[in-house]
Parts: C-alpha cells; sequence; structure tokens
C-alpha cells in the first residue's frame, strides 16, 4: 500500500526573488523548499544563509540549488571558445595552447584566470566564429556523420562549401595554428579555419563530485570540495585542481547528493503519446516541448521536463525512494494560454487528485510520498477545454528522494 499525500501551494513570486535585492540568494532545498536571504557562507557540510527569520544553517546534502543570479547558456553564446572535459566542465576559454610533448592544454578562463588541464582530460575545444556558437558548431558536427573513430577530429572550415571533418592526432595549438597528424603525415592548419577539435576519447578515473559552480558567464566547473566566504569561493576540481574564484563571477553553486536523484536521470519504461488531428509533440528532456528552454514564472529552469498532453511516462523506482517533488505549469512561451491536468500514480493508484494547470495561473509546487512504489506513473491530459492547444506543460526541478 502507497499512502499519497500530495501538497501544492504557489511559487510564482518565487522566481524572481534573487532580484528582490543585492545580495540576495535564493536556496533551494532537495525537498522543494525555499529560503531567500544574503549568503553567509558555504561548506562541505553546511549552507547558511540569512533571511527575514534570522540567520539559518542548512546540512549541505539538503541542499540542491543555490541561486545568485540567472545562469547564462554558454553553448548558446556566439563567438565564445568552449572547453568541455571528460569531467563535465565547460569552460569558456581564451589563448588556449597545447604542447604535445608536456600533454597539457593550456588557456585563460574568465572564471577563475590562468589553468591547465591534462590532454586526457580535454573532450572538445569549441573555436567558433564571432556569429557562430558552440552549439552550432555540434550540429555542424553531427551532420558529418562520420564513422566513429579512436582518434582526434577536426572540423575545418571550408568557403563555400560544408565544414570537413578530419580524422588523426592532434600534436599542437599554437598562436594561429594547430599542428595535427593526418595519415601520418604532419600538417599545419591556419587556426582561423579550425571550427572544432574533438579529443580522442581516454579513459580515466575521476572522483566523485559533490557538485558544479555555475559562472556568470554560463561557464561550469565540477567540484570535489567547496568553500566560500565573503567574497572568495574556493573550489577543488578534478580537472584543474584548487581554483580561487570571485563571488562576483558566480550565477549558481549546485550541488549533488547520493540521496537525491534527478527524475531526468531516469528512463522512462514506458511512453505513451498522441495529440489531435495525429499532431503528437514529443516529450523532452531538458527543454520545452517547442525545444526552446524550460521558462516558469520568468525562471529559466535549467533540469526537467517538456510534455504536451497527452503524455503518459511511467518510471521503474523498485521501492528505493520516499518522496518526489517538482514543480509544474506552463510553460511562460505559451501564456496565457494552455489548459491541462496532470496526474500522479505509484502502483497503478492515483496520488491525490488530478492537478489543473493553466496560462493563467502560476506555477504549483507537488510534494509526493511514494515510500515503496515500484513505479511511479506521471500522466498530463487535456485540460477542461478538453483540446490539446498550447498545452506545453513543464515539469521542473523534478527530483526523486531516498530520505
Amino acid at each position: 500500500m502507497v499512502r499519497a499525500t500530495l501538497g501544492v501551494m504557489v511559487i510564482g513570486a518565487l522566481a524572481s526573488a534573487v532580484a528582490a535585492g543585492a545580495g540576495k540568494a535564493r536556496v533551494e532545498t532537495t525537498d522543494a523548499r525555499v529560503l531567500t536571504g544574503a549568503l553567509v557562507a558555504v561548506t562541505d557540510a553546511q549552507v547558511v544563509v540569512k533571511t527575514d527569520k534570522g540567520r539559518q544553517a542548512l546540512p549541505a546534502a539538503q541542499v540542491a540549488e543555490i541561486l545568485l543570479a540567472e545562469p547564462r547558456d554558454l553553448l548558446a553564446a556566439t563567438g565564445r571558445a568552449v572547453l568541455v572535459t571528460a569531467a563535465g566542465d565547460r569552460l569558456s576559454v581564451t589563448g588556449v595552447s597545447f604542447d604535445g610533448e608536456a600533454g597539457r592544454l593550456r588557456f585563460a578562463c574568465a572564471l577563475f584566470g590562468r589553468g591547465e588541464i591534462a590532454m586526457e582530460l580535454a573532450k572538445v575545444l569549441y573555436l567558433p566564429a564571432a556569429t557562430v556558437s558552440a552549439r552550432d558548431l555540434e550540429k555542424l558536427y553531427r551532420r558529418t556523420r562520420l564513422p566513429k573513430t579512436s582518434g582526434d577530429c577536426l572540423l575545418v572550415r571550408r568557403p563555400g562549401k560544408e565544414p570537413l571533418a578530419v580524422d588523426g592526432v592532434l600534436e599542437g595549438i599554437e598562436a594561429g595554428k594547430i599542428l595535427f597528424q593526418w595519415k601520418g603525415k604532419k600538417q599545419t592548419i591556419a587556426r582561423e579555419n579550425v571550427m572544432m577539435i574533438r579529443l580522442a576519447a581516454v579513459a580515466a578515473e575521476l572522483p566523485a563530485r559533490k557538485g558544479v559552480l555555475v559562472g556568470a558567464d554560463g561557464s561550469m566547473l565540477q567540484f570535489t570540495s567547496l568553500a566560500m566566504s565573503g567574497d572568495t569561493v574556493t573550489v577543488d576540481s578534478p580537472s584543474v585542481g584548487k581554483q580561487s574564484v570571485s563571488a562576483a563571477n558566480v550565477a549558481a553553486i549546485r550541488l549533488a547528493s547520493a540521496d537525491v536523484v534527478r527524475l531526468t536521470e531516469l528512463e522512462p519504461s514506458s511512453v505513451k503519446e498522441y495529440g489531435y488531428f495525429g499532431t503528437v509533440f514529443e516529450h523532452r528532456v531538458d527543454k520545452a516541448v517547442s525545444g526552446k528552454p524550460l521558462r516558469l514564472g520568468g525562471r529559466t529552469y535549467r533540469s526537467g521536463l517538456g510534455v504536451h498532453s497527452f503524455c503518459e511516462l511511467t518510471y521503474e523506482l523498485g521501492g528505493r525512494f520516499k518522496t518526489f517533488v517538482a514543480t509544474v505549469g506552463i510553460d511562460d512561451e505559451v501564456r496565457p494560454n494552455g489548459d491541462a491536468t496532470i496526474t500522479f500514480l505509484a502502483d497503478g493508484k492515483p496520488l491525490g487528485k488530478p492537478v489543473r494547470l493553466t496560462g493563467k495561473e502560476a506555477a504549483k509546487a507537488i510534494r509526493l510520498n511514494v515510500a515503496g512504489a515500484k513505479t511511479f506513473v506521471l500522466r498530463v491530459g487535456f485540460g477542461a477545454d478538453g483540446l490539446g492547444f498550447a498545452d506545453h506543460v513543464d515539469i521542473v526541478a523534478a527530483r526523486l528522494l531516498k530520505k
């Protein structure tokens, strides 16, 4: 028997909490509680925030995110060179160089200054032109449809033609040129003609991360330890070691916990989707059904599902979790249109009554008791209008808690 509890509360006003005043932080706990106030300190053990109710200390394991400013999408920024590492970092970089003999990739990063990583930890280096983004380059690379290769690969610009993907071995990055071995011969390519460098995958053992530091420019740095005091944040990074970051350069601190699993980390065991007149909007992960960022109440969410009526997703939980929390609503893009219902079931039994969502209402917070549940179903149906028009439902910050 699964005992169901459903708490629904309006949270639209919380989306703009960070903008309420200088120095304000929005601290969201793993169970979807929100505190706003001045961030006093952050350590691996606790987060201290001064709210209007006084100073409060939260165990770090119970904090999901500390939001200081609205994070940007680095991969969508035009003209920004971006380094993606095997550890999961995304760094806006300049002055990149690579010495093949030393095996080190060196660069400058606006987030923390000068840095370097072992070449086996480098995954992709995007080098877009002024009007192009890293995401644009990734799409171009996929369009080349190269067979899988175990070596390095360059995406080379060709005036008036599709870019050319070249397999080989990267030997160096210098001012104005790329040194590359292709078909056993050393080649020198003008740096301005190289759009992307994808490095060969190398197995590397990395320590478990404790979270990710998000820069104001959209850079993301994974960390195994973090401490914030005053105007400085000190992190231990699996890829770039210990770094000091100005608090002014930080947009968010996202903490990881072994007791929390994001719903988007699970693959649904069953998917049922249909719409009117044969038009089906497939659900999307970490995007709205339109393909754009998830936005509720003026806030962009990095994690969640974009779904459309009718959609039913089934997940196998295996009795591992106790609580499910999420925020649900009609995406900002289609408001004030949209009228849908969302229903949750555990082992075939409804968890409370269906929740109606309309584009004229604020988003709602959901908290469900799923203790012992083997299966969990999320069902988005047509609203009172009986139509599927603009039913762009966002299910964001969706987490399953083990404790």
